[in-house]
């Protein structure tokens, strides 16, 4: 992520290590993060890094805004993941189509093989997590580690 001064640093960490981990839909909003990402320090982040914080902020729609003027395999990326929590479950995969081979999804499906052997598996499983209510919790937990990985490259 971006080198932050530690007093802008502070308030950032504070915020997204007390965030509810990210649902696979809409939600749930953050407004600690609303509030941050509303603020001066937000522009301490790139745009993407910014679409990401949108993301676990739980604001979707200003998340879209940003990754879909981005167009690298990263900006791509973002704009699986909104289309993916939005439940536009095709239009996830084009956008993941898009981002190639990347070493984040390489990297989730060597940590978690059994639920994400590709982007496009991962989003039918995500598909059927909210259709049925199986498996949420464990798609949550690979949502959670493919944002902190990106977030770490945008």
């Amino acid at each position: 992520m971006t080198d932050l001064a530690p007093t802008v640093a502070e308030p950032w960490f504070a915020a997204i290590q007390a965030a509810v981990l990210p649902g696979l839909g809409d939600g749930p909003t953050n407004r600690e993060l609303v509030e941050l990402l509303e603020g001066d320090s937000a522009k301490s982040f790139t745009p993407l890094q910014r679409s990401g914080l949108w993301l676990l902020a739980g604001d979707l729609d200003r998340s879209h805004s940003i990754s879909q003027n981005e167009k690298s395999p990263e900006g791509s990326f973002w704009h699986g993941i909104m289309h993916r929590r939005e439940g536009d479950f095709g239009n996830a995969k084009y956008w993941f189509h898009r981002v190639g081979r990347h070493s984040i999804l390489s990297d989730l499906s060597g940590r978690y093989p059994e639920l994400h052997s590709d982007a496009d598996e991962f989003v039918d499983r995500v598909a059927h997590a909210v259709r049925t209510g199986e498996q949420v919790e464990a798609c949550q937990q690979v949502q959670w580690t493919e944002w902190q990985w990106l977030m770490n490259v945008s």
